[in-house]
């Protein structure tokens, strides 16, 4: 399983290890170079001092040097090259050194398999006034010294790195995941903290005052999350309320329709009432489970919608016919949406109007739709719910009519068809208006 602690970790040691190992190569190169460079200069100085010893005089090149002398002071070999080819060697040791004849720094391995580092120089031997008349010659002398504690220098220097370096890196594998693991603290609080909700306690929200500026946006998220979650949760639980009530009238009206049949089964009259009465009640127990079988496919998308252009005057009239209600919609209106959905819409919104208020009026005009009439038993509170499920305000709760899902259908209808369903109140008047947003309205 991923785990952000662990790759976090594995990256801060593998980099942290990487920067060390970098920094250490660097030094140790750096070093080096500073010894060699130092070492060189060394032997540039003594080659420089045997080049003052060799002179030329009347032609001829003199080299001053007395080993019986410079034995205490010169520890290193050399050799001398005169301008005629002829050599002068010098080994303090018992092993003798064949060097080559290179002008600058080079190394070189004797014969015992020993590392040794020679620096040749070429130069002119100070001459006198007589030597001047003649030719100018020049002489070559390398001088070679052991690398044998310039070596171990190197070599104490690499093992000190090597081991601070391992140390460092065991260090850095302790001390870093505990580091990472403190750091991810707040964020290890808020999984067990949002492991622990459930259904019943959506109404919890993450604080986020003590929480890292990063994970703020987090747990704002988060809390919105649980908001919604928790509206949910509570309208399902209010609906399944809300189905059961509704349901109960019309199951106990069955019963009892049912029971008083039985009771005196040779009364054809009463039989035939109680008959009646019953699919009256099952009609509509069957209008509310096709509004809700609706209104789950408007929710998930799965409603079928066929656009077609649907003259509205005729439209219109057929909803209206035998209705108390004003009507006013232009000859030539057209829309393009599914007539079966605008039907819905239409007569559970001129329903409801002629049903709950009075003076109720349709007009079609500039593209919208309006349903409106007079009330005096809703304020603006009561706006928002009107188009939730089985909200009905008393008196009108008892109603046998109305299942107080009409205005829940339009709304999901509306937003099927792409259509803008929106309801005001001003000056005792509930006006539905309802607007093109996908379909479009054309006038011909």
């Amino acid at each position: 399983m991923n785990s952000i602690q662990r790759q976090l970790t594995f990256r801060l040691v593998a980099l942290s290890c990487l920067l060390w190992s970098a920094g250490s190569l660097a030094v140790y190169f750096a070093v080096r170079a500073g010894l060699v460079a130092e070492f060189d200069r060394t032997l540039t100085a003594k080659a420089q001092s045997l080049a003052a010893l060799t002179s030329q005089k009347d032609g001829e090149v003199e080299f001053d040097f007395n080993p019986t002398v410079q034995h205490s002071v010169l520890r290193d070999a050399f050799r001398l090259w005169f301008p005629d080819g002829t050599t002068y060697d010098y080994t303090p040791g018992t092993e003798k050194i064949d060097l080559p004849k290179r002008v600058g720094t080079f190394d070189f391995r004797v014969p015992s398999g020993a590392t040794g580092r020679a620096v040749g120089i070429r130069f002119t031997p100070v001459e006198d006034e007589e030597s001047k008349k003649h030719a100018r010659v020049e002489a070559t002398v390398v001088v070679a010294g052991s690398r044998r504690e310039l070596d171990r220098r190197l070599r104490l220097l690499a093992t000190t790195l090597l081991l601070v370096g391992a140390g460092l890196a065991a260090l850095t594998g302790i001390v870093v995941p505990r580091i990472v693991r403190q750091g991810l603290q707040p964020l290890a609080g808020l999984a067990q903290r949002a492991a622990t909700i459930d259904a019943a306690s959506l109404q919890l929200r993450f604080s986020t005052d003590a929480l890292p500026a990063e994970l703020q946006p987090i747990a704002g998220k988060l809390n919105e999350l649980l908001a919604r979650l928790e509206t949910s949760f509570t309208r399902e639980r209010q609906f399944s309320a809300d189905v059961a009530h509704e349901l109960r009238t019309p199951i106990a009206e069955l019963r009892a329709l049912a029971e008083v049949a039985l009771k005196w089964p040779d009364d054809a009259p009463a039989t035939k009432r109680a008959l009646e009465d019953a699919l009256a009640v099952a009609l509509q127990m069957e209008s509310i489970a096709t509004a809700l079988l609706n209104l789950a496919r408007c929710e998930s998308g799965q409603l079928p919608v066929r656009r077609e252009p649907v003259a509205l005057a005729p439209l219109v009239k057929d909803v209206c016919r035998n209705l108390p209600i004003n009507v006013s919609v232009p000859s030539d209106a057209t829309w393009d949406a599914d007539p079966a959905l605008l039907r819905v819409i239409l007569a559970n919104l001129v329903s409801n109007a002629v049903d709950y208020g009075q003076s109720a009026r349709l007009c079609v005009e500039a593209g919208q739709i309006s349903v409106s009439n007079t009330t005096d038993n809703l304020t603006a509170d009561d706006l928002p719910h009107l188009f939730e499920r089985f909200w009905r305000k008393d008196p009108a709760r008892s109603s046998s009519t109305h299942t107080g899902l009409g205005l829940a259908l339009c709304k999901a209808y509306a937003d099927a068809l792409g259509l803008d369903l929106r309801v005001e109140l001003a000056h005792g008047i509930l006006r539905f208006e309802l607007g093109p947003a996908a379909a479009s309205l054309r006038a011909r």
